[in-house]
């Protein structure tokens, strides 16, 4: 949850770690991205080279390698990963001890939105890549298309590049972006019987033991934060 009341000192103690933890994320991503990143944009231009084969128009893509990794390497695809990562995964169970034993970072992927993230978003900024270079191709066939035509291949460039992967990790994420400042919001569903689940502020999970989900997956400090203690006070038939 990046959000949270309380003028500019809450904005920025809210928003600080965010930030943080997006340059770890995507300085060490694109630091793993670089030795796949011509292989990333060699498949791209194999599956472009299909698609035209398949219409009947034959194309021949091989360019250098330095060419395939200077387009690979500006992938958007890592900055959308740090941006899923740094909003859905706490940092400070790390420094806990006995975190591996208790599989945090497992847990965490499986009930946060960070798989939801990476399984729908990862294919699709892939697949909108493949249509920009298809578009790219057409600009260069005869007969040239018109000024219109160029026109929105730049858009769309600028939309995979740079827009796509903001507005996939806005529609993705919303829940812990813009999460609803309502006593309801975590009061959600009931499972079994009389046990009522509540849903965590932090990555949204719906669980009945919402205490033991925030210390297992987010770590000891989050219990201490400002979204559990409105959770208590909201709910105080929540037992610590």
């Amino acid at each position: 949850m990046l959000y949270k009341r309380g003028g500019s000192k809450g904005f920025q103690g809210k928003y600080s770690p965010f930030l943080i933890k997006f340059l770890l994320f995507s300085t060490l991503l694109y630091l793993l991205w670089v030795p796949f990143a011509a292989v990333y944009f060699s498949a791209i231009l194999r599956i472009t080279a299909a698609y035209f084969g398949l219409i009947g128009i034959g194309i021949t893509l091989n360019p250098a390698h330095d060419y395939l990794y200077s387009q690979g390497v500006r992938s958007c695809i890592p900055p959308f990963i740090a941006l899923v990562l740094a909003t859905n995964l706490s940092l400070k169970p790390f420094l806990e001890k006995k975190t591996f034993t208790k599989r945090t970072f497992f847990l965490s992927l499986r009930e946060s939105a960070i798989l939801k993230g990476l399984i729908i978003g990862i294919p699709i900024l892939f697949f909108f890549r493949v249509i920009l270079q298809i578009s790219y191709v057409y600009l260069q066939i005869p007969p040239a298309p018109g000024e219109f035509y160029a026109v929105f291949v730049i858009f769309l460039s600028g939309t995979c590049r740079v827009a796509l992967p903001f507005l996939l990790w806005l529609a993705l994420g919303y829940k812990q972006i813009f999460p609803l400042l309502k006593p309801e919001k975590y009061v959600k569903v009931k499972r079994g019987g009389d046990k009522r689940g509540y849903v965590c502020p932090f990555c949204g999970a719906e669980k009945v033991g919402i205490l033991d989900h925030i210390r297992n997956v987010h770590g000891e400090e989050a219990l201490k934060s400002e979204a559990v203690k409105q959770l208590l006070e909201q709910n105080p038939q929540i037992k610590k």
